[in-house]
């Protein structure tokens, strides 16, 4: 009886709720469009549930695999981070390159701003530390093998997530759905006095 009164208000008033989702999008839609806006979608991008890392491992594994292909060519690790920012669109990932060419040019490591971001994990980081220090470019090879089964791994376990996203919503659906089928049936077969004496 509650859920016919809503119905009905909203029926009564359907423009209001419409004009309030339609502000709140177009809100949204032209705060991604200034630069600190664009910055925090793709930073939500890394860190939402269930895709996020999976979205920051793909990019991240490109990202290796230009610098070992530009180190494989004769460049130094500067010059293969320069060249390979253009693999990435996404403005989080482009400030961590900037940071770490910076780091470079001030005799600093260009693996910390990786590290400290968080989104990087510290496998990945140690990896990077010890091929440094040994051989970068074969170092980067067993790191590319490492995040192939990472991201091997992140599949799967959104895979048996994704059932149960899909299940939740599908089940508030119907229960809207048997909700707004009911309330006329209700109607037609009890007749109004139940929704009159309720009021």
């Amino acid at each position: 009886m509650w859920f016919k009164g809503v119905l009905d208000k909203f029926i009564q008033f359907w423009y209001i709720p419409v004009i309030i989702i339609l502000g709140i999008l177009i809100g949204i839609y032209l705060y991604i469009k200034t630069p600190h806006g664009k910055y925090k979608y793709h930073y939500f991008k890394y860190r939402m549930p269930v895709f996020g890392p999976l979205i920051y491992a793909i990019d991240f594994s490109r990202l290796i695999k230009a610098i070992l292909l530009n180190i494989r060519n004769g460049m130094r690790i500067q010059e293969a981070l320069e060249t390979s920012k253009s693999i990435s669109n996404n403005l989080v990932m482009l400030s961590l390159i900037e940071s770490a060419i910076n780091n470079i040019l001030v005799g600093q490591s260009w693996i910390e701003p990786f590290e400290k971001s968080g989104l990087s994990s510290p496998m990945i980081t140690e990896m990077l530390k010890i091929g440094m220090q040994t051989d970068l470019a074969e170092m980067m090879e067993k790191l590319l093998e490492y995040m192939e089964i990472d991201i091997d791994n992140i599949m799967t376990r959104i895979m048996k997530v994704l059932p149960q996203i899909i299940y939740v919503i599908v089940g508030i659906l119907l229960i809207f759905v048997t909700l707004v089928i009911l309330v006329p049936l209700v109607q037609i077969y009890m007749g109004t006095w139940m929704f009159s004496a309720y009021l």
